[in-house]
């Protein structure tokens, strides 16, 4: 990946194909992730209508908050007050389809890009509109990597970069980095 640079009102650069098809099973497996394997549940609504989305809230069943097994989930939805799990099981049901959802439309909008490149023989371009969405899921996709490989803080991701190169979590150490310099390219092109 060369880094990200303006170029008139977007901000571009050239991925290989193996780069685009990394990035893309990633952002995937993300939607898979939030979505628990249905992706269709999670759609921009057809309305704005608040009170249609309130009736879509609560028609989940209160006694039985959704709480995430998955670290990774934990992190990306974490609980809004910890120390109270009532509170955080009614804010969750409140807000957490809406949270998924914006994930979720961020994550289509990187996958149609990626698409767009053909498998990086065109240029990737993100017009100015798709700059958040792109962050967005380029952190929620590091995020998700940086805890399947337990790094907390930044001494737990310096212990990464000591890894031998045929310890199993070197490729995903790489790929963390990878992101990161994506992220930080992408963000100095704005």
């Amino acid at each position: 990946m060369k880094k990200f640079r303006r170029k008139g009102g977007a901000v571009v650069t050239r991925l290989s194909p193996y780069e685009v098809e990394l990035l893309a099973s990633l952002v995937a497996q993300l939607v898979e992730m939030i979505t628990d394997g249905e992706p269709e549940t999670y759609a921009q609504p057809a309305s704005d209508d608040p009170f249609e989305l309130w009736a879509q809230d609560l028609a989940s069943d209160p006694d039985q908050p959704e709480t995430h097994e998955d670290p990774v989930l934990r992190r990306l939805f974490p609980d809004a007050y910890p120390h109270d799990a009532v509170a955080s099981s009614d804010f969750r049901r409140f807000t957490e389809r809406e949270l998924k959802t914006k994930k979720v439309t961020d994550a289509r909008i990187v996958l149609d890009r990626l698409g767009a490149t053909e498998l990086g023989t065109v240029e990737l371009r993100i017009p100015q509109a798709e700059m958040q969405a792109w962050l967005r899921t380029l952190t929620s996709v590091r995020i998700a990597v940086a805890t399947r490989l337990g790094i907390s803080d930044a001494e737990s991701a310096e212990a990464l970069a000591e890894l031998a190169d045929d310890d199993p979590r070197a490729f995903m150490a790489s790929v963390y980095d990878w992101l990161g310099f994506a992220q930080e390219t992408l963000i100095s092109a704005l």
